[in-house]
């Protein structure tokens, strides 16, 4: 039975008008206030409405609120006053369920035009809620999809491929329903059914329900049809008040919402109030009332540097409101939830934000991109670093990062990439005298390999969860010295542990089979990226408030920030399935409704404020250039007074200004910095990158070259031996590819030359190739599984592009020559003599030429292989110095002395095979002469130590792996 009720439109000038209506809607006498339940797009928006009813309602009103609520609160609501009402499924459970039905409905015929992945799962499901929220059932589909594309099916390749897809959509969908009928547990629309059934206690529902978002045309967080239809027909509630503006009734929101609620009553609330002053800066243009900065931080601390020229304003009125009066509002919390911390800290301003962040923003939740990165390239070099390293992880108290560098630098060695068994059997020695021992850090790596390698084997989906977890509760570190970092990092780490004991409960009830270790993956980094995470920063100061939660703040001061297209207005949802022409048959809403609804919110955001409003844009985002929002084109009929306002003085309104700057800093860690800056002398060399002179020694080429490329990164690496920072990558790292590389190409020539073969020539080429074939798929095999093709590629090339195989194969067919003999692998160490502009000069030097032929006429030719592009000439010191050494070192080799005929690199990426050492002919004597005087210039530099920062290429200095302790004030801006 359907509870009398009245439905009505309350219509507001603007959102101070809105504010007050709805304290005075939800404080009636009429009805409970308990009862009453105030419908709003976001939790954050909910705590700003609660802010507003305080400060105008006294604190004793804050006892007597409303039940604020988010459409989904609302629901899990309803689902509480249902008696006996079966459990709501999880969103791990519907997940899992849709991806089983799709798997049965593409077993039974209807295979779909994709693959299917952990995101298209998602996309599905999705697209499936998209579709009964707008009151159309899979028959009601199926109808109107198949009726506008069978006209095309037979001469469109286009409309057939969208028919295969229908047919497996409405068979997964229906497999998908029926699965969960079987549970015996419902879903959002199942209780929808349920309560519109007359299956809701009445006694213990809302009578009371004032909606203040408008329906899903005009705003992604808006109600849908079956929302609407929900509640006009839902026992218990005898009245509902919808609550809009005048400006976004006039947007279309009026005609639809008449459309949605037949015979509505409209009423008017509230007086308008009076519009706040638009700040402008001051000579700026009036046709672009707006501040402009380069990018979302500068803006930041362009707002920061004016608050504090106001607060020590003399001018009466340049005296600010008080700062928790104060809000900047984004469309999108992420970066400026990030920014704020640093700069509005480093600026000393307070600030209050309770937006929700993606879960994955938490450090701990890169913890399990770490750990499933160690599985799926199963313990590689890096993913070993970067386990053993992660902050949130602990495997031995007696494992620190010199050890972890020291493991890193012998897997390196050992040439390590990867393998569950060779992890297992790796054997390392005991360290030298002064060093760190690398064999407890390898027990902690062969501990997590124990630990996590059932995660990718186990026989059940739910067996693998668990293990996960298993290792996550025994080397999860919960001892943070930071009170708030800790709670913090306790509650992020107890969410992901709910998470993937939700998903292991999911699979364990409805389907169990194993998981493929990237599927398993996607689907928990998938399930992070969907969660929030809503950390409170701050009690006090400015607020940060989504564009959502704005139009409930009661403040004194709006600043809009971040006003560029792709932010303001707010992208709607697109469908990856169905182009827009069909999608709006199933009652999809046309983008210009949400164009216009847009500009309507931004309109009344302009107003919101009790005195002032400002707007912001940028010109960059991660320095490509961006355009300004629409938006801004509201600015032109707002009809807002301006005000102008002078840009702030250079004045010292940073922390790290005062540092620069030698000012007295408040803040104890400033003051600190500042006195050690104090007490350095001027002009000594010693903070310019000199250390003194320093001890021969026995230097490595690849060091050497180091310190070509910079003398402060061969100072970080070589002498202070610090670790590099890197980058996280997918599959092998390019180090290690080389060493790969190197290993492959070793082992064939090894097994070429045993076979009786020297010269490759166009009549053996082929059986080269398919030796070398023979060789990498031995070599490939112990790879993890996910680098394998890739691997292969490189290797034996594609339909794309020749292997490495066949590029080293052809340059040695067209250079000719007889080979006698090959020397892989070449260790070349000891004293060696090179002649530099003061002559000869003899130093010890250790390398290893990847391969040295020597060939029938008494010469040498030198190749090194490179996976990518062959270095500049003018920096590489390998080939001319590998030519020097191995000249001196074969003397009397096979009864005569060699020389240099040829130097080289095969490069991957080159357009041709063979980057000849000296490029033009008769040039490769000069080359050698030239590298050994530039290997003796950096012996010398690193004898006299030598070290300032001096980059060859500054603009290397943008992925240097010493960025962090590099001075950069010696190279100026690169």
């Amino acid at each position: 039975m359907i509870t009398p009720r009245v439905t009505r439109l309350v219509r507001v000038p603007d959102y101070k008008a809105m504010r007050g209506a709805l304290a005075a809607l939800a404080l009636s006498a009429d009805v409970s206030v308990r009862r009453t339940a105030i419908l709003l797009p976001t939790r954050s928006a909910a705590e700003e409405l609660r802010r507003s009813f305080e400060s105008s309602l006294g604190e004793g009103a804050a006892l007597l609120l409303p039940h604020l609520l988010t459409r989904a609160d609302f629901y899990q609501h309803l689902h509480a006053a249902v008696p006996g009402a079966p459990p709501l499924l999880t969103g791990a459970e519907r997940e899992v369920l849709l991806r089983r039905a799709a798997r049965e409905a593409s077993e039974a015929g209807a295979v779909p035009p994709f693959r299917l992945r952990p995101g298209l799962i998602v996309q599905m499901l999705d697209f499936y809620d998209e579709l009964r929220r707008r009151e159309q059932t899979l028959d009601d589909f199926e109808r109107l999809v198949t009726g506008y594309l069978s006209p095309s099916v037979e001469m469109d390749r286009g409309a057939e491929r969208l028919m295969r897809q229908t047919e497996f959509l409405c068979a997964a969908f229906a497999g998908f329903e029926r699965a969960v009928a079987q549970t015996g547990r419902i879903d959002e629309h199942g209780l929808r059914a349920i309560l519109l059934g007359g299956g809701l206690d009445a006694h213990g529902a809302f009578e009371h329900v004032i909606v203040t978002v408008p329906d899903q045309a005009a705003d992604n967080r808006g109600l849908y049809a079956s929302d609407f239809d929900l509640l006009t027909r839902i026992p218990g509630v005898s009245r509902l008040d919808v609550v809009a503006t005048e400006a976004l009734l006039a947007a279309g929101f009026h005609e639809r919402i008449h459309q949605l609620l037949p015979e509505l009553l409209e009423v008017r609330m509230g007086e308008p109030g009076a519009l706040p002053a638009l700040a402008v800066p001051e000579g700026a243009d009036p046709s672009a009332p707006w501040f402009t900065f380069r990018d979302r931080e500068e803006e930041l601390a362009g707002v920061v540097r004016w608050l504090h020229d106001r607060s020590e304003s003399a001018h009466a009125h340049a005296q600010p409101p008080p700062l928790d009066s104060i809000a900047f509002v984004f469309q999108r919390p992420l970066p400026y939830l990030y920014l704020a911390r640093q700069v509005f800290g480093d600026g000393r301003l307070p600030y209050q934000a309770s937006d929700s962040l993606p879960l994955s923003a938490e450090p701990f939740a890169a913890t399990i991109d770490i750990v499933f990165s160690f599985i799926e390239t199963e313990a590689n070099r890096p993913s070993i670093r970067e386990l053993l390293g992660a902050p949130h992880l602990s495997f031995s108290e007696r494992t620190g990062k010199r050890d972890i560098s020291a493991l890193d630098e012998q897997l390196k060695e050992l040439e390590y990439s990867g393998g569950w068994e060779r992890l297992e059997a790796l054997e390392i020695d005991p360290p030298r005298p002064k060093l760190p021992d690398a064999r407890a850090a390898l027990e902690c790596a062969r501990s997590a390999a124990a630990a996590l390698r059932p995660v990718a084997t186990a026989e059940t989906a739910s067996a693998q969860i668990t293990h996960l977890i298993e290792f996550l509760d025994a080397f999860a570190r919960t001892d943070v010295d930071d009170k708030e970092a800790a709670a913090r990092h306790l509650r992020a780490r107890a969410a992901i542990l709910a998470l993937l004991d939700a998903l292991r409960h999911a699979h364990e009830r409805h389907d169990d089979r194993p998981l493929d270790v990237v599927e398993f993956s996607g689907s928990v980094r998938r399930w992070i990226d969907a969660q929030t995470f809503a950390p409170r920063t701050g009690v006090e100061g400015i607020r940060l408030l989504d564009a959502a939660s704005a139009p409930y703040a009661d403040v004194d001061e709006l600043r809009l920030i971040g006003l560029v297209e792709r932010d303001w207005p707010e992208p709607a949802r697109r469908s990856i399935f169905y182009p827009a022409s069909i999608l709006s048959n199933l009652g999809w809403p046309a983008d210009p409704s949400r164009m216009a609804a847009a500009r309507a919110r931004f309109h009344d955001l302009l107003g919101s404020p009790a005195v002032r409003v400002s707007v912001s844009t940028l010109t960059l985002e991660d320095d490509a250039i961006v355009s300004p929002s629409p938006m801004l084109e509201e600015l032109e009929t707002a009809g807002l007074e301006v005000e102008r306002w002078p840009s702030p003085p250079a004045a010292t309104v940073f922390v790290h200004e005062m540092i620069e700057r030698g000012v007295a800093a408040s803040d104890s860690n400033a003051a600190g910095w500042l006195a050690l800056r104090r007490e350095r002398p001027d002009g000594d060399r010693r903070y310019s990158g000199f250390t003194g002179p320093r001890e021969p020694k026995t230097y490595a080429i690849s060091y050497l070259e180091r310190y070509l490329d910079c003398p402060f990164k061969y100072f970080a690496g070589q002498v202070l031996r610090l670790p590099e920072e890197r980058d996280e990558e997918a599959g092998l790292s390019p180090i290690e590819r080389g060493h790969f590389v190197h290993e492959v190409f070793e082992t064939f020539f090894t097994a070429w030359q045993a076979a009786g073969h020297r010269t490759i020539t166009t009549a053996n080429a082929a059986d080269a190739l398919e030796m070398f074939e023979e060789v990498a798929q031995r070599k490939l095999e112990k790879l993890p599984e996910a680098d394998r093709a890739l691997e292969r590629n490189y290797l034996l090339g594609s339909a794309a592009a020749s292997g490495l195989a066949e590029r080293a194969f052809s340059f040695e067919i067209e250079q000719g020559g007889e080979v006698v003999e090959r020397l892989l692998e070449k260790v070349l160490e000891g004293e060696y003599t090179f002649t530099g502009d003061d002559g000869p000069r003899t130093v010890r030097i250790k390398a290893k030429a990847d391969r040295i032929d020597l060939m029938a006429d008494g010469t040498l030719r030198i190749i090194d292989y490179k996976i990518g592009r062959a270095p500049k000439q003018s920096r590489s010191l390998q080939l001319p110095i590998y030519g020097v050494m191995a000249q001196q070192e074969l003397e009397g080799h096979l009864g005569r002395s060699w020389t240099v005929g040829a130097a080289g690199y095969v490069a991957f990426k080159e357009k041709e095979a063979f980057a000849p050492l000296g490029g033009r002919a008769g040039a490769l004597e000069a080359a050698i002469a030239d590298g050994q005087k530039r290997m003796l210039a950096a012996v010398d530099g690193i004898e006299r130590g030598e070290f300032p920062v001096q980059p060859d290429e500054p603009f290397r200095c943008q992925w240097c792996g010493y960025a962090s302790v590099c001075r950069k004030d010696y190279v100026g801006d690169e």
